[in-house]
């Protein structure tokens, strides 16, 4: 059976259930200025919302990485690619521009929630349900590349052992996996930016994931098995100074800090949160502060 058969066959299950959270902000302006409710899964360790508003951040998360990035691929792939596995999809960006690069390659999407708002989709390219943390149901040794970006949200940090062997079980023997991380990483930070690094790497510990799972990355794909780790950094300055990819990731970044609003809240006052976030990109701009995002790419070993 053609692996592209069986993609299209796989049963997409049941939407996860959602709830939907209201600020915990304890003064009245706070919750007067939260005009609309924020959507989030349940079942899933996911940190951030899961609704319109994150899907146009996504959207233009993809398009700041890119600017910075300029290359779907980092990892020196031998040949054309026969089929490619992006798991966390998220909005399908990736996934789709990678399928319209390689028209005759299997590109394949797979989140806990498929994206449904893609005007347009390759015929080549498809998105399923899954869910790395329990499983991806699709077969072993099938993919030239394993594609995964920014789940430092959503893989709890005990739980990344378990990921990583699951995405060499589906590559092919000699195929690639290519991880993109981030974290609160900036080269020369002001006194605010410092403050809010320590805040949320805090933060982010106590919620059971890993702050500096970007950094980890290579000894924990190298544990996992793979070979021919290496990692690479990308780093742009934010704000105007950063051309296009700083603009979008100064952007981006305020909306993720933005987001966590709700759960910052439960140790730190609302107004003083918004008011640092306000404060940031002034200092950004004085100090000349560079966000870093890091690339690890390792690769499965032939038998």
């Amino acid at each position: 059976m053609p692996l592209w058969g069986l993609f299209r066959r796989t049963r997409r299950l049941p939407a996860i259930k959602t709830g939907e959270l209201t600020p915990r902000g304890q003064d009245a302006r706070a919750e007067e200025e939260q005009q609309w409710q924020r959507r989030y899964l349940q079942d899933v360790p996911y940190a951030l919302p899961k609704d319109e508003a994150e899907i146009d951040r996504l959207n233009f998360q993809h398009y700041a990485l890119m600017s910075v990035q300029k290359q779907h691929i980092i990892a020196p792939l031998d040949d054309y690619p026969r089929a490619i596995l992006d798991v966390g999809c998220g909005t399908g960006l990736w996934a789709r521009e990678v399928g319209q690069r390689y028209p005759l390659c299997q590109v394949v999407g797979v989140d806990v929630e498929p994206p449904e708002r893609l005007p347009t989709v390759p015929a080549n390219v498809d998105y399923v349900y899954g869910d790395v943390l329990k499983g991806l149901p699709l077969p072993e040794n099938s993919f030239d590349l394993v594609h995964q970006r920014l789940l430092i949200l959503a893989v709890p940090a005990s739980a990344w052992p378990q990921v990583l062997r699951e995405l060499l079980r589906l590559a092919r023997p000699g195929g690639w996996l290519q991880l993109t991380e981030a974290g609160m990483y900036f080269n020369h930070p002001g006194p605010r930016s410092a403050h809010l690094r320590d805040l949320v790497n805090r933060a982010i510990a106590g919620w059971g994931f890993d702050p500096l799972i970007a950094l980890n990355m290579p000894t924990l794909l190298t544990q996992a098995g793979a070979i021919a780790v290496e990692k690479r950094t990308y780093g742009v300055m934010m704000g105007e100074a950063g051309g296009q990819g700083g603009r979008l990731l100064e952007k981006d970044m305020l909306a993720v800090m933005s987001a966590l609003t709700e759960r910052v809240a439960s140790f730190m006052p609302v107004e003083e949160w918004r008011e640092l976030l306000a404060s940031l990109p002034e200092e950004w701009r004085n100090y000349g502060t560079e966000f870093q995002f890091h690339v690890t790419i390792g690769r499965k070993p032939r038998p």
